[in-house]
Parts: C-alpha cells; sequence; structure tokens
C-alpha cells in the first residue's frame, strides 16, 4: 500500500513536470500574439489609418487563455503570495493541518470550476465572436482546462504533502 503510494505520486510528479513544460511553452507563445496582434493593431491605426476588428478580440481571448494558464503555472510552483506569508505564521504540525485541508477546498473549488466551465463552454458553442467569427466555445473552454490543470496540481500537492509527511522516499519531492 505504501509503495503504491509513493509510485503514484512519484508519477503524478512526471506528469506535473511534463505539464508545466507545455503550460510554459504555451505562455510563451500566448504573450507573442498578444505582443504581435498589437504591433499590428497600432501599425495599421496610425500608419494606414485603417484597423481589423478581430485584433482587439484576438488580444482580449488570448489575454484570457493566458491569465488562468499563468495562474495555474504560478501555483505549481507555490508563487502565490499568500503561500509564502502563511508557511511562516504556523507550526509545522499546524501548517500541515491547514496545507491538506487548503488542498481538499481546491479540490472542490476545482471540479466546480471544471463542471460549469465545461457547461459554459458547450452552451456557447453555437455563438460566433463578432470579429473573429469563432464559436465562442474556444474562449470559455479556458475555464475548464485551467481547471483540470489546478486540480492535477492540487492533487500533486496533496500527494506530496501526505508522502513526506509520513517520511516516504519518492524520487521527485518537488516539482518546478
Amino acid at each position: 500500500m505504501v509503495k503504491s503510494i509513493v509510485i503514484l505520486c512519484s508519477l503524478m510528479n512526471r506528469l506535473v513536470s511534463c505539464l508545466d513544460w507545455v503550460v510554459r511553452a504555451l505562455l510563451a507563445v500566448g504573450m507573442g500574439i498578444i505582443l504581435s496582434a498589437i504591433i499590428f493593431h497600432v501599425v495599421g491605426r496610425y500608419f494606414f489609418s485603417m484597423t481589423y476588428m478581430g485584433t482587439m478580440e484576438l488580444v482580449r481571448y488570448t489575454m484570457i487563455w493566458v491569465s488562468i494558464l499563468g495562474a495555474a503555472a504560478a501555483f505549481i510552483c507555490n508563487e502565490h503570495v499568500i503561500i509564502d506569508m502563511l508557511s511562516n505564521k504556523f507550526p509545522e504540525k499546524i501548517w500541515f493541518w491547514c496545507r491538506i485541508v487548503a488542498d481538499l477546498i481546491l479540490c472542490g473549488f476545482f471540479v466546480a470550476m471544471i463542471y460549469g466551465g465545461q457547461f459554459m463552454a458547450i452552451r456557447n458553442f453555437s455563438q460566433t465572436s463578432l470579429g473573429l467569427q469563432i464559436p465562442m466555445f474556444y474562449p470559455y473552454l479556458a475555464i475548464p482546462v485551467g481547471g483540470c490543470l489546478m486540480l492535477i496540481y492540487t492533487l500533486t500537492d496533496l500527494f506530496n504533502t501526505l508522502v513526506d509527511r509520513c517520511g516516504f522516499q519518492h524520487t521527485n519531492s518537488e516539482v518546478k
């Protein structure tokens, strides 16, 4: 039983490191798209006195994806401000239980985010955006995708916390 938990934790850490690499690559591409679209829009407006209506829409929808994926990337690296601030305020035993309870609450929130997000995405599949003429499904899809990523990251953190607390040995105790 203990060995299977350690193996599961190790496999989840490998999955998270692969997902983190993919998310960071997508973030770089997203930021490049935003930068390129803004430059295209500004050049078109000031030098040619014409703009494409879909440019700002592309920036808006890409920003939604970048924001949600960026939150997930910050989450896995424990780079949210509140984590550092609170971890120094509690004794180790109390902090352990705070992390367990927080991870369980977050899991519930991310399951609701996945469920509600996929419902909103599917419901808006027939609606198209004005400028890009794409189904609104794609911008709304960021919500369940981000929820899935953060749920996987939270479960990994939960397993790592339990394995570290119980003193089991595993290869990837920290993913960054």
